[in-house]
């Protein structure tokens, strides 16, 4: 519903009440503000004082006027109807211009409610916002009271913990010291395993060298013992055949001294001989276990060095 429409029925209603249709009490039972309800009022009344002018037209003259009017009245009655609508206009030209001033006297007060009405909801406002603050204050003040206890408690707790926590700051600081030294040994001992494993590397050079000569002097070795296999097996066959030269000489000592002497000589050569290779199979075979335990210690060396360095590594 329009703005107008609520002022006209509020003042129709008050007017059915009788009660005076005032700014105020049109504004109360319209539901709006001051200057709309000054605005429409007066239109209201403008269009009640309309009506009323309507309804004041000269109205039907009676029976009893009627007969004046037979009677030579009627002219006497149009004059006085004259001079009552002249003072009628007259005193509502008067009540309108004095309308008009408690008109316009209305509308200044009415803006000065509204400024008024404003300003107290402004007022209003800042009270309940100041009730407000001193609400929050206050529920600031037991927070920050309880915040104070506990943090009194919080401080003496942190003060406990804080030693306990010096005492373990202490200790890690001498753990802390145990392990730096315990790094500096370790990359001490790291420095040395890899001057170590550079000294073994070389070593395992020189003794690959020494090896493959050892390899060698052993192939020769066993080229040797192969040799003298072959002259003790000579050996053997020339004794055997010095045996048989033997036992036939021995068979023959009558056909002649001199044969046997021979024999005697060949059968001593042919010892000497065996005596000999016997001999240098000896040698060969101590040649040959000497290099293979040489080989077998150097192998072991060798592989254990190769295990060990890249460990301490």
């Amino acid at each position: 519903m329009r703005d107008k429409e609520r002022v006209f029925q509020a003042a129709e209603a008050l007017t059915a009440e009788g009660v005076a249709v005032t700014v105020t009490n049109v504004r109360e039972r319209a539901g709006c503000s001051n200057a709309t309800a000054t605005k429409y009022l007066r239109e209201w009344r403008d269009t009640k004082a309309a009506e009323d002018d309507a309804r004041r037209t000269l109205p039907e003259l009676p029976t009893a006027v009627s007969t004046l009017v037979d009677r030579g009245l009627e002219a006497l009655w149009g004059a006085a109807v004259e001079v009552a609508r002249a003072e009628h206009e007259a005193a509502v030209a008067a009540s309108d211009e004095a309308l008009a001033a408690v008109v316009g006297e209305a509308d200044t007060l009415a803006a000065r409610v509204d400024e008024a009405d404003a300003e107290l909801a402004q007022f209003r406002a800042l009270l309940e916002t100041a009730r407000e603050h001193g609400r929050s204050a206050q529920d600031e003040r037991d927070a920050a009271e309880e915040a104070r206890a506990d943090a009194a408690a919080s401080s003496a707790r942190l003060e406990g913990e804080l030693a306990a926590a010096q005492l373990s700051l202490d200790a890690l600081r001498d753990e802390l010291s145990q392990e730096r030294a315990r790094a500096a040994a370790a990359e001490r001992a790291r420095s040395e395993a890899e001057s170590a494993r550079a000294q073994a590397d070389g070593a395992a050079v020189g003794l690959r060298e020494s090896l493959t000569d050892v390899r060698g002097a052993l192939e020769a070795a066993r080229g040797d013992v192969a040799q003298a296999n072959r002259d003790r097996a000579a050996a053997e066959a020339a004794r055997a055949a010095a045996d048989v030269s033997a036992a036939r000489l021995e068979g023959e000592l009558a056909a002649g001294r001199t044969a046997l002497e021979a024999a005697r000589e060949q059968a001593a050569e042919a010892e000497r001989g065996r005596l000999v290779a016997a001999t240098a199979q000896a040698e060969a075979e101590r040649a040959r276990a000497a290099a293979e335990s040489l080989v077998a210690s150097f192998e072991k060396r060798s592989g254990k060095k190769e295990v060990d360095a890249p460990t301490a590594h």
